[in-house]
């Protein structure tokens, strides 16, 4: 467990490491919600 919160830490701390995380992260996100949203019809024909 203490190996586990090191690892953590060693991500967190390295501003280099972190920003990584978070782009795949959001990257990751971002394609879920490209998912969910792909049968979506906002603007729908007007008849």
């Amino acid at each position: 467990m203490a190996r586990v919160i090191k690892f953590v830490k060693n991500i967190y701390y390295d501003p280099f490491k972190w920003s990584i995380v978070k782009s795949i992260s959001l990257f990751i996100l971002g394609v879920k919600i490209a998912v969910e949203c792909k049968g979506v019809n906002l603007m729908p024909p007007i008849p």
